[in-house]
């Protein structure tokens, strides 16, 4: 009898063992119905701890760089629908400078955010009106559509996480094959967020009031490398009754740490938020 040959006794046993490690990552993923093991994030290794995913995200965004993009903006609220488009230059943490970019004409509105302050130039009769206050959610949310604070949004604009303050991790768990991390404040929960490991991309996002309320969602696609950055081309954020769709095109982003806030018009007297 001729014995059998190293081939003949290695390849089923090679078959098996590729078959096994496809059934365990299934069942890693089984739950989630999702049957390809996530890639490893930037870094290296599966997700060990809340920590170790936020760090990959840092590393894939846009750090202290400036973004620049044209958008195009639909806002929704109260059954009526709103496009525009806009330019939109941005750096963190919370420094942003828009324009509007209408069919015709020259822009017919600018924003500005930048050393905490808040700046609005609407063109017009008598040459316009310019207002000036502090960045809260409070002034921010009269000429943007959602109440949020100028720094939360400026992050999700840029497809990061907003800050989060004083909180901490209070948990951590695979779920439909992406890493979900969740933050806590005084024992109640404030922010959850959704990692896809392969590249490390933030996919969703959900804020928190107190008592659990949702205060506001959400949600990123379309990723694409700028600059060794991997950022969103489209993204939605929903709030009680309203909701924002931005597509990003002309994606730029570079070391520019040029003026964000608006010059007041020679002969404007500002009009104070505060």
């Amino acid at each position: 009898m001729r014995p059998k040959s190293s081939t003949g006794r290695t390849l089923p046993c090679r078959i098996l063992s590729l078959l096994l490690i496809t059934a365990l990552g299934s069942a890693f993923l089984g739950c989630a119905g999702r049957s390809v093991v996530p890639s490893l994030p930037p870094g290296g290794g599966i997700y060990l701890s809340a920590d170790d995913a936020l760090r990959a995200l840092e590393t894939s965004g846009p750090g202290d760089r400036t973004l620049t993009v044209t958008a195009r903006i639909e806002i929704n609220a109260q059954g009526e629908r709103r496009p525009l488009k806009a330019a939109l230059m941005m750096r963190r943490p919370a420094r942003l400078r828009m324009e509007t970019v209408p069919p015709l004409g020259p822009p017919d509105f600018f924003l500005s955010v930048d050393t905490g302050e808040l700046r609005v130039f609407s063109p017009g009769n008598n040459g316009g009106s310019f207002y000036m206050g502090r960045a809260t959610a409070r002034n921010f949310n009269r000429f943007f559509p959602l109440p949020l604070p100028a720094a939360d949004m400026i992050s999700l604009l840029m497809g990061q996480p907003p800050g989060m303050g004083e909180t901490s991790s209070c948990g951590e768990q695979w779920e439909e094959g992406l890493y979900r991390i969740d933050r806590c404040a005084a024992g109640e929960k404030t922010l959850s967020l959704w990692i896809d490991p392969v590249g490390g991309l933030l996919l969703r996002v959900r804020a928190f009031e107190e008592g659990g309320r949702l205060a506001h969602a959400a949600e990123f696609a379309d990723h694409t490398s700028v600059e060794q950055c991997i950022l969103p081309q489209r993204l939605t954020i929903r709030g009680e009754a309203v909701s924002l769709t931005v597509r990003y095109t002309e994606v730029r982003l570079d070391n520019d740490t040029g003026l964000f806030a608006l010059p007041i018009p020679e002969g404007i007297v500002p009009i104070s938020l505060d």
